[in-house]
């Protein structure tokens, strides 16, 4: 692997975090000083370490120190429960694990950073060559894979994204999203650390939601970026109207925004948001509203520049305009593959384009708007959940004897999941020790919130 140098030769004004005020010297030293450490105690040949990434300035510094130290930085929910976390080890094998004390602002590396050894066996059948970032996504059949993310892949798309959302130094940006998914790092991190702006990161508590508002007021933000289910929480705080008068623009992703909450959002503000598209394979924003005219109500924007987007059916032909068909996308930002999944690859990489598993239509004005899953997921407020990996987990469990994963409809996130388990025993005892073993054994953003058993 080569060593990476553009991604890290950070562009900032400055970067705050509850109340702290970071400068570029003061982050870059910080950089240096953990790759230094890095370095020094690694022995292990894996390309890999496995970041537990937090909503904290502490993950901005441990990504890109990482890669200064000439290894990948593979992101991961903190969240992630003893079952995957054993899986994700298992498939990367990872030099270190750093789990990163967010309840402290300083390092503590002996505490934060545990190393280790290479495992006897372990082989990396792809392509590594200027691959900076490692995201797990694609369940489809129950195992999680690690999308492959190059320099080129992530400089395009903050490039994109810049230029875009018209940043420049008097910028301010927040995303109210989790680091640990590509869209929060590149929003969180990537771009404030290389617009030349300033940047604000929030830790997500949704309890202290009117904290939040207060904070985005405080900083002065510019460039709002989350979810469709926060910004209709936005909508429900009293005065929002006022506190968010300095917020130039309000951006969308993760999953689809519904009328329901662009219209709440615009009745208690009188501001519209910018909805975009993507996916982690993707980099992963690959269109955006983003025309000075405004946003397009119901529409995911146009492509970003540097992407190609067509819709095509069946037989892979272009549709015409307002016919549904897969949306496919092509250019800078499409990642290099799956880490030592060559198959999954070919079937979602053909002839250059990438196949996102997305029903999608385009009207005659070259609007692109989103009309459902192809692939096999739930969509909970951004987060993915594939039905098979869930299920898969849940079998786990000896007392349980099948498990059906379903989808509910949900106004605010979207969707959200629901599971109907048979046991072997349908006491009322059962039913909670196997709802308590879920909790402990699996990521809580995974698990459903609705439950059945028989």
């Amino acid at each position: 692997m080569n060593e990476l140098q553009l991604i890290t030769q950070l562009n900032f004004k400055q970067i705050f975090f509850r109340e702290n005020r970071f400068d570029r010297i003061t982050i870059s030293d910080a950089i240096d000083h953990l790759a230094k450490y890095l370095n020094t105690h690694i022995h292990s040949a894996s390309p890999f370490i496995l970041l537990a990434t937090y909503n904290h300035v502490k993950s901005l510094i441990a990504y890109y120190a990482i890669i200064k130290a000439g290894k990948i930085p593979a992101i991961m929910d903190p969240g992630t429960r003893s079952i995957e976390l054993t899986e994700i080890i298992e498939e990367i094998d990872p030099a270190a694990i750093i789990f990163l004390n967010s309840s402290e602002v300083q390092f503590r590396y002996e505490e934060e950073i545990v190393f280790r050894k290479t495992k006897p066996g372990f082989i990396i059948t792809s392509d590594l060559k200027d691959v900076c970032t490692l995201a797990f996504t694609n369940a489809e059949d129950g195992y999680s894979k690690g999308a492959l993310l190059t320099e080129k892949n992530l400089l395009s798309e903050i490039h994109a994204l810049a230029t875009t959302n018209k940043l420049n130094d008097k910028s301010v940006t927040c995303a109210l999203l989790p680091f640990s998914h590509l869209y929060g790092l590149v929003q969180g991190v990537l771009v404030p650390s290389h617009a030349g702006s300033t940047g604000v990161i929030m830790e997500l508590d949704m309890l202290k939601i009117h904290e939040i508002i207060r904070k985005i007021h405080y900083y002065g933000v510019t460039h709002l970026y989350t979810v469709p289910s926060l910004y209709y929480l936005l909508s429900k705080v009293p005065g929002i109207e006022h506190l968010v008068t300095g917020v130039q623009e309000f951006y969308s992703g993760g999953t689809q925004l519904t009328s329901f909450i662009f219209d709440s959002f615009y009745r208690k503000t009188n501001r519209k948001i910018r909805e975009g598209y993507g996916l982690t394979e993707s980099s992963p924003g690959v269109a955006l509203n983003y025309r000075d005219e405004g946003p397009v109500v119901n529409s995911i924007g146009i492509p970003l520049p540097g992407c190609e987007i067509r819709i095509v059916d069946e037989f892979g032909l272009e549709c015409i305009p307002d016919c549904i068909g897969e949306i496919c996308i092509k250019g800078d930002m499409v990642f290099r593959g799956y880490l030592n999944h060559p198959e999954t690859t070919k079937e979602l990489l053909r002839n250059g384009w990438l196949h996102t598993g997305d029903y999608g239509k385009k009207d005659i004005k070259g609007n692109l708007y989103f009309c459902g899953l192809k692939k096999d997921m739930i969509n909970v407020a951004g987060n993915n959940v594939y039905p098979k990996k869930l299920e898969r987990m849940i079998k786990i469990n000896s007392q349980v004897s099948n498990v059906k994963v379903f989808a509910e409809e949900s106004m605010v996130q979207g969707q959200v999941v629901g599971v109907h388990i048979k046991l072997k025993d349908a006491s009322g005892r059962t039913q909670e020790e196997v709802k308590n073993w879920c909790h402990e054994n699996i990521n809580n953003i995974l698990l459903p919130r609705k439950w059945l058993f028989e």
